[in-house]
C-alpha cells in the first residue's frame, strides 16, 4: 500500500505539470468531477465535496450516475456539502425507497384501503398489466421537485452554476444516454432507476433506467464537456469473487453488472485523481448507515485535502476561481398560468380544482406541495410532481402526472387465531360512468366471508365535498358468555348486511365531516343455546339510522404507527326499527311461541327510538425515534337498554381482533365478549422499535359501564360485567413489518382470570 503522503506528493507533482503546461498557453485547465453510482454508498461523495470546499477547489464540470447524479446534480445548482449532509441525514429513507407515502398524506376517503394489499395489478386494453418496477418513487419525486426549484426554469444543464450531466441507460437499446437538459428532477430519477426495483422513466421518447448498467463512471462525458483534470470518486464495487457467488440472487446481480464493471475499470484509469473510500462493510442498500458512510467519505476527503489545496493554488495563478452561487429560492409565487401535463383519464379541472389556488394570486410552496399530496392521496395517480417555469413577471406552474389505469386489481391475505384466514380481492374502477368517481368492489374469501361495495363521487369545482354510497355483507360468529370463566351461554351465526348514503367533506386529507343515512339488517341463527327453555330458530331485525359524524386520522402508518392522532365523533338516531323472532319459550309445562310482543315484555327486544353518541380518541405520542406512548379512550352513551337483542345498537368488545361491525379489542377478554350500549374504554401502553421494523408493545386496558357514562347521562341503562361495573386486562405484542405484510404475536390476561390468551396475527387485517 502506497503511503498517503507519497501518493499526494506524486499526484500534486503530476497536476502541477498539467497546470504548468496550460499556463504556457495562458489558458486555465478545467477541473471535472466524476461521481459514480453506488446506492447508499454514494453518501460518501459528500465527504469529498467537503474537502474540496475546504481547499477552495471548485469543479468546472460535474458528471454523475445514479446516487452520484443526485449528489452531483444538487451540488451543481449550488447546494453546499453541509446542506447535502443535512439532506442525507434527515431523509426518511424508508419512505423515499418504497412505493408508499405515509398514511397521513392519503386522503381520508382512501385511508381505509391504503397500505392494505400485497399485490397490485392493472387492467389496460382488456389485458392484465404488471408494474414495470416495484417502486414508482412518488416520495422521491416530491423531494426532487422541491430541491431543484432553483433551476426549474433552466432547460440546459450547462447553464447551471456548475455545468452538469448525468447518465441513464436506454433499456431498449442498451446504450448510455447523456441527460444534460430538461428537468433535473426527472433526470436524477431516471439515472437511479434500478431495473425491476424502480419503474423506468421516459425522457425524449427513450425508456431509461439506471445509468450504472452501462456507464457507472461517466468520464468520457466530462471530457466531452471540456475537462482537462479529472477527479473521480468511485463508491461502487467491482465484480465479487467466486466464494461470494453463493446464491441465485448474487449470480443474477453479478451478471447484470458485468459490462458496467469492465467499463468502470477503463474509466477509472483515465482519472487524474481517483478516490475510492473504504466502504467494504456497506452495501448499496445501507441507507440506515448513512451517518457512518458520510464519515468514511469525510475520512477519504481529508486524505486528499493537501492535494486539493495544491491544485487550487496552482489554478489560482490564472486568477480567482469562479464562485458558485445558488440561484435564489423563493417561498411564495404568483402564477399567470396553471397547466397539467400527462393526464388522459382525469380532467384538468379535477387536478386544478384540487390545488385550491387561482392564477394571479400569491401562493406558498408549502401550499402547492400540500395540495399535490392531497391529489396524490386520492390514488388516481402513480406519480405527481411540479415545475415552476418562467420569470417573475410571467410564471407558469406545470403539474406533471402519471395516471393509474382505470381498473386496478389488488390482493392480500390475512390470518389470526381468533378469526382464522382469508384472501382479499379488490377491484377499483375509476371514472366509471361519471368523472371524478371511483367504485370499489372487495371480497374477503375467508372463514368469516365479507363483501364490500363503495362508490365515491367528488362534487363541485374544488371537489371539497363528495357523495358516497356503500354496501356491506358479513358473516361471523356472535358469542354470548354467562360467567367470568369465559363459558358460553349461546353462540350464533351472524349475517350482517348494511348500506349507507352520505355527503362528506374532502378538503382536508386527514379529516372529514358529514351526514349519512344507514340501513342495517341482522340475521342470527343459533349454534348453541345453553338454556333449554328457549328454542330459537332465528332472530331478524333491521334499523334505519341517521348519523352526523367527524373523523380524523393522521397516523403515519397503518400497522405499528409511531406518531399521529385518530379521533371519531358520531351522533346517531334510529328512525325506524323492526324485529322478528322465530322460536319457542317453555314456561313450566306451557309452550309459547316467541313473537315480537312477548319478547318486548321479557325485555329481550326494544322498539323505542335509539339515540347514541360515540366518542373516541387514539393519540400516539413519540418520546423518541424508537419509543412511543399508545393511548386510547372510547365512550358510548345511548338510551338503549342493557339487555336487548338489538345488536346494531351495541358495541362488541373483547379479543385481539374481533372482526365484526361495531367491535373493539380488549386485551384479556374473550372475542366479542361484552355487548354494550353504554361504556367507557381506556388503554395505555408503550411501543418500542427494537430493530428496524421490529416492535414490542406493552399495554393495560380498562372497561367501565358506569363511570363516566352516568356522570354525563344519569338515566343510562348500565350493564354489569359478571357482578362488577368494570373489567381490567393487560398484555403485550411482538410485531414485525415484513415484506410479506405485518406479523405479530399477541398475549394478554384478564385480571380476574388465571389463564393467558394468545394470538398469532399475520397479513393485512382490517
Amino acid at each position: 500500500m502506497v503511503n498517503p503522503n507519497i501518493k499526494n506528493f506524486l499526484l500534486s507533482l503530476i497536476l502541477i505539470c498539467v497546470v504548468a503546461s496550460s499556463y504556457s498557453q495562458n489558458q486555465r485547465p478545467k477541473v471535472g468531477l466524476v461521481l459514480s453510482g453506488g446506492g447508499a454508498k454514494g453518501a460518501a461523495h459528500i465527504g469529498i465535496l467537503k474537502a474540496m470546499e475546504e481547499a477552495g477547489l471548485t469543479p468546472d464540470y460535474i458528471t454523475g450516475t445514479s446516487m452520484g447524479s443526485i449528489v452531483g446534480g444538487l451540488y451543481s445548482i449550488g447546494y453546499s456539502a453541509d446542506e447535502l449532509k443535512d439532506i442525507v441525514e434527515n431523509a426518511n429513507w424508508d419512505e423515499l425507497l418504497t412505493n408508499k407515502i405515509s398514511l397521513d398524506k392519503v386522503t381520508y376517503e382512501e385511508k381505509f384501503y391504503y397500505g392494505r394489499y400485497l399485490l397490485d395489478f392493472y387492467v389496460k386494453d382488456k389485458k392484465l398489466q404488471f408494474p414495470q418496477g416495484i417502486i414508482e418513487g412518488q416520495a422521491l419525486m416530491e423531494m426532487f421537485s422541491n430541491l431543484t426549484r432553483p433551476v426549474h426554469g433552466i432547460n440546459d444543464f450547462n447553464d447551471f452554476p456548475i455545468p452538469f450531466a448525468c447518465i441513464g441507460t436506454n433499456i431498449v437499446t442498451g446504450e448510455p444516454v447523456v441527460l444534460n437538459h430538461g428537468s433535473l428532477a426527472m433526470s436524477m430519477r431516471a439515472s437511479m432507476a434500478i431495473p425491476s426495483i424502480f419503474t423506468p422513466v421516459k425522457i425524449d421518447g427513450k425508456l431509461l433506467v439506471d445509468g450504472g448498467l452501462v456507464r457507472n463512471m461517466p468520464v468520457p462525458e466530462i471530457q466531452d464537456m471540456g475537462a482537462d483534470i479529472i477527479i473521480g470518486v468511485f463508491v461502487s464495487s467491482d465484480l465479487v469473487p467466486e466464494e461470494k457467488l453463493n446464491s441465485a440472487v448474487s449470480i443474477l446481480s453479478q451478471s447484470a453488472f458485468i459490462k458496467s464493471a469492465f467499463d468502470s475499470r477503463v474509466q477509472m484509469d483515465k482519472c487524474d485523481i481517483l478516490i475510492v473510500p473504504n466502504l467494504e462493510e456497506f452495501s448499496t442498500g445501507s441507507f440506515s448507515s448513512a451517518p457512518q458512510i458520510l464519515e468514511r467519505g469525510m475520512e477519504a476527503g481529508k486524505e486528499y485535502l493537501e492535494t486539493f489545496k495544491k491544485l487550487a493554488d496552482s489554478l489560482k495563478q490564472f486568477g480567482p476561481l469562479h464562485e458558485v452561487v445558488k440561484p435564489r429560492i423563493v417561498d411564495d409565487y404568483i402564477f399567470d398560468e396553471i397547466e397539467v401535463d400527462g393526464n388522459d383519464i382525469i380532467k384538468d379541472e379535477f387536478i386544478i380544482g384540487k390545488m385550491d389556488m387561482e392564477a394571479g394570486k400569491s401562493v406558498s410552496i408549502s401550499h402547492i406541495e400540500r395540495r399535490l399530496n392531497v391529489i396524490y392521496g386520492t390514488q388516481y395517480f402513480e406519480k405527481i410532481w411540479y415545475e415552476i417555469l418562467g420569470e417573475k413577471n410571467h410564471r407558469r406552474l406545470i403539474i406533471h402526472v402519471v395516471e393509474r389505469p382505470k381498473i386496478q386489481m389488488r390482493f392480500a391475505y390475512h390470518y389470526d387465531s381468533e378469526n382464522k384466514g382469508g384472501i382479499i380481492g379488490n377491484m377499483t374502477i375509476r371514472n366509471l360512468i361519471l368523472d371524478q368517481s371511483r367504485l370499489i368492489l372487495e371480497a374477503d374469501m375467508a372463514t368469516h366471508p365479507s363483501l364490500l361495495l363503495d362508490y365515491f363521487k367528488y362534487l363541485g369545482k374544488s371537489q371539497s365535498v363528495a357523495f358516497g354510497a356503500s354496501g356491506v355483507y358479513n358473516k361471523n360468529e356472535l358469542p354470548d358468555y354467562n360467567d367470568n370463566n369465559g363459558n358460553l351461554s349461546a353462540l350464533f351465526n351472524s349475517s350482517y348486511s348494511g348500506g349507507a348514503i352520505k355527503f362528506q367533506t374532502t378538503r382536508v386529507q386527514s379529516s372529514t365531516t358529514g351526514i349519512a343515512m344507514a340501513w342495517a339488517n341482522v340475521d342470527l341463527r343459533p349454534v348453541l343455546i345453553e338454556d333449554l327453555r328457549i328454542k330459537i330458530n332465528k332472530i331478524q331485525y333491521n334499523n334505519t339510522d341517521f348519523k352526523v359524524f367527524y373523523h380524523f386520522n393522521n397516523f403515519n402508518e397503518r400497522y405499528f404507527p409511531t406518531r399521529g392522532l385518530k379521533a371519531d365523533i358520531e351522533l346517531s338516531t334510529t328512525t325506524n326499527w323492526n324485529g322478528n323472532v322465530d322460536g319457542q319459550f317453555i314456561l313450566d309445562e306451557d309452550t309459547l311461541n316467541l313473537d315480537k310482543d312477548l319478547l318486548v315484555l321479557l325485555g329481550v327486544l326494544q322498539t323505542t327510538r335509539i339515540n347514541a353518541l360515540s366518542l373516541s380518541i387514539f393519540p400516539i405520542i413519540p418520546l423518541s425515534n424508537k419509543l412511543s406512548i399508545l393511548a386510547k379512550a372510547r365512550m358510548k352513551i345511548s338510551n338503549l337498554a342493557a339487555d336487548t337483542w338489538n345488536l346494531t345498537g351495541y358495541d362488541f368488545i373483547g379479543g385481539f381482533s374481533p372482526g365484526l361491525v361495531n367491535s373493539n379489542e380488549f386485551y384479556g377478554a374473550g372475542q366479542k365478549e361484552f355487548g354494550l350500549a353504554n361504556y367507557f374504554y381506556g388503554r395505555l401502553g408503550l411501543q418500542y422499535e427494537l430493530k428496524h421494523n421490529l416492535f414490542i408493545q406493552a399495554q393495560i386496558n380498562y372497561l367501565d359501564t358506569k363511570y363516566p357514562v352516568t356522570w354525563i347521562y344519569p338515566d343510562a341503562d348500565i350493564a354489569k360485567l359478571y357482578g362488577r361495573y368494570y373489567q381490567l386486562g393487560y398484555g403485550g405484542l411482538i410485531g414485525l413489518k415484513s415484506p410479506i405484510g405485518p406479523i405479530a404475536f399477541a398475549f394478554a390476561k384478564d385480571h380476574y382470570r388465571p389463564e393467558w390468551k394468545t394470538s398469532i396475527i399475520i397479513g393485512f387485517h382490517y
